[in-house]
């Protein structure tokens, strides 16, 4: 995979991802890794919120976007799954129906809304707001994403509880395993090394192009909270991207 400017991706043939700028999103880098391990040759496209072009292109507000000749746009983290699943390549998805059941139960619990990252987001947005910008998201960003994430002070402490109690979910899982599953790597052993990077930033050298905002965002959101991040989980993460994803991080 490679990333094209905007005009090459307008005609270019095949797959087209189109995943965040400058930051290290666990929705766009898990994308980029289940294209990537299944061997799926795609050009990416970064995008901003403020790029209107590539937002009128690819007919969506937000990213990822899965672009796939002829078949609708895919922008839910299960469906470029399964578009992906479909394509061939290593399978991701367990074929046993309970375990299967059980890799989109636990990717919800860290994708989807009240999950993992949903969560710490929001403790990133309260930061920003209640600093005026000094931590955590800049206060621009925390005002525009309070109303889009349903940020309100009330809801700062069960997030802050959410997290805790997932961070001790998923280490209980990885724990001595060399994947969450078993012993085959499957898309939530992605799923879950990349929503690790706003709780545990990767260095410079191995995450290179990250915005200095971003990082002064993650790493003053919650540092008491963020501390208790398990070894497990750190372990992990560290044990995907060595064996199966693509260092250094391409942003």
């Amino acid at each position: 995979m490679r990333f094209v400017p905007l005009e090459e991706a307008r005609t270019a043939p095949g797959w087209k991802l189109v995943v965040a700028a400058s930051l290290p999103s666990p929705w766009s880098e898990a994308a980029k890794g289940i294209l990537h391990v299944k061997g799926i040759d795609a050009v990416l496209v970064r995008f901003a919120s403020s790029d209107a072009a590539v937002k009128e292109w690819m007919g969506w507000h937000n990213v990822p976007v899965l672009l796939v000749p002829g078949e609708p746009i895919r922008t839910h983290w299960s469906d470029i799954l399964e578009a992906a699943e479909r394509a061939g390549g290593p399978p991701l998805v367990p074929r046993d129906p309970d375990a299967r059941a059980r890799l989109f139960g636990l990717a919800h619990d860290l994708l989807g809304e009240n999950g993992l990252v949903w969560a710490g987001r929001l403790l990133v947005i309260h930061r920003g707001l209640v600093t005026e910008g000094k931590e955590g998201f800049p206060l621009r960003v925390a005002r525009y994403l309070a109303p889009k994430y349903g940020h309100a002070p009330e809801r700062i402490d069960a997030a802050r509880d959410r997290v805790r109690s997932l961070f001790d979910r998923f280490a209980a899982l990885v724990d001595g395993r060399p994947y969450a599953l078993g012993h085959e790597l499957t898309a939530l052993d992605l799923y879950l090394a990349t929503a690790l990077a706003p709780f545990a930033q990767m260095p410079e050298d191995l995450c290179p192009g990250i915005h200095p905002a971003v990082r002064h965002a993650f790493d003053t959101a919650a540092p008491d909270l963020w501390a208790a991040l398990p070894s497990a989980l750190r372990a992990h993460r560290d044990r995907i991207y060595e064996r199966h994803l693509e260092l250094p991080v391409r942003l």
